[in-house]
């Protein structure tokens, strides 16, 4: 080999090189590549110690000729081009002998553990502080026993306290007498490929944890602490937006992350002090934080319609593409308005895809630590965000199902209840019939002696029991006899509050002799409905009556009208005994009643009187407390 350093070509030497770890690059190291390395450094540290051998030999009285002395430079300027070439590619090269002492190192390792001095003499265990090592195992131990090389890796810690993650490569270096004398480390910083490894494992591990959830509110906080956090993704700040299509918009909806630099720091650190991972973070998560944040409450201020292709995020929806903004001050894709809500020069909008459409948009960025948003960190981000579209699919059909299975037990229950009404209405009629003719039979006879004279006194009172208890069966069998009728509404268009008035009039009489105030709420603007006039007066009848009937010592009855989403509200409230929480759930059952003198059967057709029209009926009762029943009509 030619010693001449000027005859040294380190172009070449850099395209040996770059090739052989452009070829390998994303690629686990192995014994291929390892001797491909070997081979190009054997050669360049060759080139540059051979010469240097045979001319110190030469040296007598530590003097050198001229001659010596300019080949001793040049090969010393030849050795520091070399350190530039290997600097250049990220490759660290450190020689260590028998003692584990390191002889000799390149600048980048130095600059790798931050040393300012050269580690020549230290041990090299002392220098690269390995944790983690393989097997326990440093590479370089076992060649000097005439075992084979490997490659390892392991963590390694700075006198900063940065951590990297490395590979070493230990090449032997043997004499002229084939004895190895020291070992050649060729290490490769592999931190960037480790993260991307770890965030791939993390991309299972969330998908895992996101398809398991069914909350919607709680999946979003989720989603946007997986991008926030520091175990995860570790973006400063992160909103969501969420695509409504009945209205055609982007609405945000959610937002996590500080508001202020104070803020972040004091987050981060006790995020720090509290949480040892992510794991830790997704068990122990209050999904209730950050709901009042100013970040969150100025997010959800942000509405644009789809079609507003000006603003980025519908821009993003529009495209189904992520969008990475580095200029914000200087991109035209950007509106001042969001510029100056965001106030970031650098982020990124993610959609949400799931089945080729959009679910909304994840905007993120690092407003505080400035830290830039690299290309693999938003690929990355961007396969979370698939993910995370995917299991708001999920919530979004299980609540569909949820709504349909609420849907179809309500039916049922209806259907169950009618049933029962019909079943129970038709045998109610069969018995009134039988009983309804010897009954009269006995009313009459009763109110035909009621008109005689006797001297006893004690007779004219029992004639006048039975003709009031005949009165009374007589009621019992009207109500008993509504349960058999078919009860199909003739709508036609009505203003409730017409009826509720009518039907207040109709009662004063029993309001003034029973002590009951009455009070009124009508909304503003009630619209006309279509239902039956007369049986919703029924139904407002038996409310009305059983309220009265609690309060045995006055009160307070409010009907309150209002409308609600399409919905005609009617509240009827009391100050009366109330119900307890076991009576609640049967009062719609025909016969039951927690009155002494009731029938059970009014409550049962009002309900069903509903239904018809549309409707439903929710009661809200304490005992002591009073009751409110709250009738629901569609304006529909």
């Amino acid at each position: 080999m030619n010693n001449d350093p000027s005859t040294f070509n380190p172009k070449t030497t850099i395209d040996k090189l770059r090739n052989i770890l452009t070829e390998y690059k994303g690629r686990p190291l192995d014994e291929d590549l390892s001797g491909m390395i070997e081979n190009v450094c054997l050669g360049i540290k060759n080139d540059f110690t051979k010469g240097d051998d045979e001319i110190e030999g030469t040296l007598k009285n530590d003097e050198l000729s001229e001659e010596s002395k300019d080949i001793l430079e040049r090969r010393k300027r030849g050795r520091r081009k070399n350190d530039n070439i290997i600097y250049a590619i990220g490759v660290g090269l450190s020689l260590v002998d028998r003692d584990s002492k390191i002889i000799w190192a390149n600048k980048i390792i130095c600059d790798w553990m931050d040393f300012n001095d050269s580690p020549v003499g230290n041990y090299c265990h002392d220098f690269y502080h390995c944790v983690d090592v393989e097997g326990g195992i440093c590479p370089y131990s076992e060649l000097f026993k005439g075992e084979k090389g490997h490659i390892i890796e392991a963590w390694i810690t700075g006198n900063s306290g940065k951590r990297m993650r490395i590979q070493h490569i230990a090449t032997p270096i043997a004499n002229e007498n084939g004895n190895i004398e020291s070992v050649l480390l060729v290490t490769i910083d592999v931190t960037d490929r480790e993260k991307f490894v770890q965030r791939l494992l993390l991309l299972q591990q969330l998908g895992k944890v996101m398809q398991g959830t069914l909350h919607l509110d709680k999946l979003l906080h989720l989603i946007l602490t997986c991008v926030t956090a520091g175990y995860a993704f570790g973006f400063n700040r992160a909103m969501l937006f969420l695509v409504n299509r009945e209205q055609n918009a982007l609405y945000g909806k959610l937002a996590v992350g500080p508001s202020s630099p104070e803020e972040a720091s004091h987050i981060w650190q006790e995020m720090s002090k509290k949480y040892s991972s992510l794991k830790n973070i997704l068990e122990e998560l209050d999904y209730s934080h950050n709901i009042d944040t100013p970040l969150n409450t100025m997010l959800k201020l942000m509405v644009y319609p789809l079609t507003d292709r000006k603003e980025i995020v519908a821009a993003c929806v529009e495209e189904k593409k992520t969008i990475i903004i580095r200029d914000a001050d200087n991109d035209p894709r950007v509106t001042k308005e969001f510029k100056n809500i965001l106030n970031a020069n650098e982020f990124v909008c993610v959609p949400l895809m799931a089945k080729k459409e959009p679910k909304g948009v994840i905007v993120a960025d690092n407003v505080f630590t400035k830290e830039p948003i690299t290309d693999d960190l938003v690929n990355i981000l961007t396969m979370f965000a698939n993910q995370a579209a995917s299991a708001l699919e999920n919530v979004e059909t299980y609540k569909r199902l949820e709504d349909k299975m609420d849907q179809l037990t309500r039916t049922q229950q209806k259907l169950i209840r009618s049933e029962k009404l019909v079943s129970i209405g038709t045998m109610a009629a069969y018995v009134a019939h039988e009983i309804r003719n010897p009954l009269v039979t006995i009313g009459g006879f009763a109110k035909s002696l009621s008109r005689f004279k006797f001297e006893d006194s004690r007779i004219k009172t029992n004639i006048g029991i039975v003709v009031e208890e005949v009165k009374r069966l007589e009621k019992i069998l009207n109500n008993f006899t509504d349960l058999g009728k078919s009860h199909i509404p003739e709508k036609s268009s009505v203003q409730i509050c017409e009826i509720i008035e009518s039907t207040c009039t109709l009662m004063e009489n029993f309001f003034q002799e029973k002590r009951i105030n009455l009070y009124k709420e009508f909304g503003p603007e009630i619209p006309r409905i279509m239902v039956d006039p007369v049986q919703i007066k029924q139904v407002f009848l038996n409310i009305i009556m059983n309220a009265i009937e609690s309060m045995p010592n006055g009160g307070d009855i409010t009907v309150k009208i209002r409308t609600v989403n399409e919905i005609i509200q009617i509240d009827i409230i009391d100050t009366g005994k109330g119900m307890s929480q076991d009576a609640l759930q049967k009062i719609f059952y025909p016969f039951f009643t927690t009155k002494s003198k009731g029938t059970g059967v009014g409550l049962a057709v009002s309900l069903k009187i509903i239904e018809d029209n549309g409707g439903n009926i929710d009661v809200k009762s304490e005992s002591g407390k009073g009751t409110a029943m709250t009738l629901s009509l569609p304006i529909n």
